[in-house]
C-alpha cells in the first residue's frame, strides 16, 4: 500500500445526544485498493463513512482528502474531486424518475471530464424507460453502484453495498468494485458479512467500542484472536 492514501480520517469522534457513537476512529482509502470496514450493526460504521463523505459533522477529528485537511468537509466539494458515496438507504434517487435520466446525466458528466462511458448492460438498457420505483431495494442498490462506475470516480465509499442483494446481485456488485479497483479507484466497503466483504478486501478495519483497529490483510484479520472472539464468533469464511 502507498504511503499517502487518497482519503484519511483521523481521531474521529461523534456524539449523538450526549452518547458517544465514535470516540477515536480511523479510516483510510488508497488508490487501487479495497478497505473493508467491518463491525456489528450499530458499531458506528455508517457514521464514520458519512463523516468521511461530508454528510455528517464530526464532534472532533479531521478528514484529509487528496491532500486537503478539513474538520468538516462537504459532499458536494468532495464529489467534485472524484468521491462517490453510496448510502445504505439509497436516499439520493428519486423514485419517480426513469432510469435513463440518471444514466444520461451520469454519462454526460463522464464525457465532460474526458471519459468515454462504457456500453450499457443489456438488462439495464431494456429497463431504461422504467422508473426507479419499479426496482426492488437490491436492484436499486446495484443500479446506484452501476452509476458510480460510470462516473469514473477516484474514491468510492460504499455503505452496506451488498444489503438485500441476491447471490447473483452480490456477484455483479463485486465485479463492479473489482473493475473500479483495477482502474485505480480507492474503495471503502462496509458491512458485517465477512463472506461477502473479505474476499474483495486488501485490508480490514474493525469498528468496535467507538474506535477502530487496523487489522492488516484479510488473512491477518482472520488470525487476530481479538477479532475472532469479539466479532467473528460463530461466523465463518466459506471455503
Amino acid at each position: 500500500m502507498g504511503d499517502d492514501p487518497l482519503l484519511v480520517g483521523e481521531s474521529i469522534g461523534k456524539l449523538y445526544g450526549g452518547r458517544a457513537v465514535l470516540t477515536s476512529a480511523y479510516l483510510r482509502a488508497a488508490a487501487g485498493r479495497v478497505t473493508a470496514l467491518v463491525g456489528r450493526n450499530g458499531s458506528g460504521k455508517t457514521t464514520l463513512l458519512k463523516i468521511a463523505a461530508g454528510l455528517t459533522r464530526p464532534t472532533h477529528g479531521h478528514i484529509r482528502y487528496d491532500g486537503t485537511v478539513s474538520h468538516s468537509p462537504r459532499l458536494w466539494s468532495l464529489a467534485r474531486r472524484g468521491l462517490f458515496f453510496l448510502s445504505a438507504d439509497s436516499a439520493f434517487l428519486s423514485t419517480s424518475r426513469p432510469l435513463r435520466e440518471y444514466l444520461t446525466a451520469i454519462d454526460d458528466r463522464a464525457r465532460a471530464t474526458g471519459h468515454t462511458p462504457e456500453p450499457m448492460p443489456k438488462d439495464l438498457r431494456d429497463r431504461s424507460q422504467d422508473s426507479v420505483r419499479t426496482l426492488s431495494t437490491g436492484e436499486r442498490r446495484l443500479f446506484e453502484l452501476m452509476l458510480a462506475e460510470r462516473t469514473f470516480p477516484r474514491c468510492v465509499l460504499a455503505d452496506e453495498p451488498f444489503r438485500e442483494l441476491s447471490p447473483q446481485g452480490i456477484a455483479s456488485a463485486s465485479a463492479i468494485l473489482q473493475r473500479l479497483k483495477q482502474r485505480g479507484c480507492a474503495i471503502v466497503v462496509s458491512g458485517h458479512d465477512v463472506n461477502d466483504i473479505l474476499p474483495l478486501a486488501d485490508e480490514v478495519i474493525w469498528v468496535v467500542a467507538g474506535t477502530t483497529h487496523l487489522l492488516g490483510s484479510p488473512a491477518q484479520a482472520l488470525e487476530n484472536w481479538e477479532f475472532k472472539r469479539g466479532f467473528l464468533g460463530k461466523r465463518s469464511i466459506d471455503a
